[in-house]
């Protein structure tokens, strides 16, 4: 069963990009991968790039042979580049219109350009080892 999350971004020009992921969506899991390996802004942005997500990992690269049904170990998986679907995240004019949206998924997180937050609360070690 699938724990699904959501990963926003504000961008450069103070939008939100958001994506959904599907799987592993725990701060245990997703949140220690989004604390750990995209701690940048440029690194943060590279994980809404390729729209939603089936699969968080270390690496947004995709490495020869890897695809939706091949996964290559430590390389996420997106359903546009890796399924063939269309690519499909949102935008949010602002901080306040990201606010008021109804997010449905069990974790939901977001980048302010400094730190990750998980479902409103500052993304720390504690939160990811007690999860």
């Amino acid at each position: 069963m699938a724990t699904r999350s959501t990963i926003a971004v504000k961008m450069s020009d103070d939008s939100i990009k958001k994506v959904y992921c599907h799987w592993d969506g725990y701060p245990s899991y997703n949140g220690k991968i989004l604390k750990n390996h995209y701690n940048t802004q440029e690194l943060a942005e590279k994980v809404v790039s390729l729209g939603s997500l089936s699969f968080l990992d270390k690496s947004m690269d995709c490495p020869e042979g890897h695809s939706f049904d091949n996964r290559v170990d430590g390389h996420s998986v997106a359903y546009g580049r890796d399924r063939g679907e269309e690519i499909e995240f949102e935008i949010f004019a602002d901080k306040k219109s990201y606010d008021v949206c109804k997010n449905w998924e069990e974790y939901n997180y977001y980048w302010d350009g400094e730190k990750w937050f998980v479902d409103g609360k500052e993304l720390t070690d504690e939160i990811i080892e007690n999860d």
